[in-house]
């Protein structure tokens, strides 16, 4: 099997760009756990997909398209702010977030701590949770990676005619007026905190115009970051500073608990919430760490360590629909 791979993921000895002049020239002293799993299972990696700025939306020949094409059977990358979401639906291909945690982090270019999470594209659900039951599970380098060394993704044990559903006008949640006001100042927030190491200092672009250090490091930045990148990180360095602090990034911590609460109410009731492939229906997904498929033009929610009732429902949901 054939696996692209989005280019904010290291390889050992290559160049990760992460999509970033800032990053042009760096090469990695290690690889990322994802990519050790892959290469143990004794699948190769074809290629590295492109992305946006540190992981940012991108068109063109991005994982998406890699899987659409037949570059790849699957790819693996990270959503960040709904690009994986609406690139799968453009490239008509699924896109599998596993829940937060139980896929490695490591060796990834951080972008949204609490939020990144390595999924997978592929052009059915068989194809994308075999690849991810590959790729899952514990790793001791990863400080948010649960205590489970090893998941199976599996449909045969469901019973699918007993799982209860919910289609789930995102409006109707609760906190729906919420939810990409709290994401953008939580994403915000960590982005900003994540981009400072990028400085001209230790690795990366440095430029050339300087007088001192404030300036070097000025300049670095002005001169390889996008106007995105600069916009994302002067709010989340407003919405953390002195004064701001308690007002937004403290009141948006406090409504995602809020969220979370309300879904897993949701979740007592039924095993899996369609919703539609919007801004709002992302952001709930990314704040709450719960897995979800996009399939179909539809996103499909379960709760935690749900994945094989998510798998089984979407299959199901599918073959209906042929």
């Amino acid at each position: 099997m054939k696996i692209a791979i989005d280019e904010n993921i290291l390889i050992k000895d290559e160049i990760c760009a992460a999509g970033s002049k800032m990053l042009y020239n760096f090469k990695s002293p290690y690889s990322a756990t994802v990519v050790d799993k892959i290469k143990t299972a004794g699948m190769t990696v074809s290629h590295k997909s492109k992305t946006g700025e540190f992981g940012n939306e991108t068109d063109g020949e991005n994982a998406a398209y890699a899987v659409k094409t037949g570059l790849s059977d699957v790819a693996l990358g990270i959503d960040v702010d709904g690009a994986a979401y609406r690139s799968a639906v453009k490239n008509n291909v699924v896109y599998i977030k596993p829940t937060y945690g139980t896929v490695s982090r490591f060796g990834v270019v951080a972008n949204v701590s609490s939020v990144d999470q390595i999924g997978v594209y592929a052009k059915n659900l068989d194809d994308g949770f075999a690849a991810l039951s590959i790729i899952a599970g514990y790793d001791k380098n990863d400080g948010t990676s649960y205590p489970i060394e090893k998941y199976e993704y599996k449909t045969n044990d469901i019973d699918v005619k007993a799982l209860k559903k919910l289609e789930l006008n995102v409006d109707e949640f609760k906190y729906s007026d919420y939810l990409t006001q709290v994401y953008l100042i939580i994403s915000s927030a960590e982005f900003s905190g994540n981009i400072s190491r990028f400085d001209g200092l230790k690795f990366g672009y440095r430029s050339e115009k300087f007088k001192n250090v404030n300036d070097l490091i000025i300049h670095s930045r002005s001169e390889s970051f996008t106007t995105e990148t600069k916009i994302k990180a002067l709010m989340g360095t407003y919405v953390l500073s002195e004064g701001q602090y308690d007002k937004y990034y403290y009141k948006a911590t406090q409504i995602r608990r809020l969220i979370k609460q309300e879904l897993d109410e949701i979740f007592r009731q039924y095993d899996c919430v369609v919703l539609p492939p919007c801004d709002k229906a992302v952001a709930l997904v990314n704040l709450t760490g719960c897995p979800a498929v996009i399939t179909d033009g539809k996103i499909i929610m379960a709760k935690e360590f749900d994945e094989n009732k998510l798998f089984a429902f979407g299959k199901s949901l599918l073959e209906e629909e042929k």
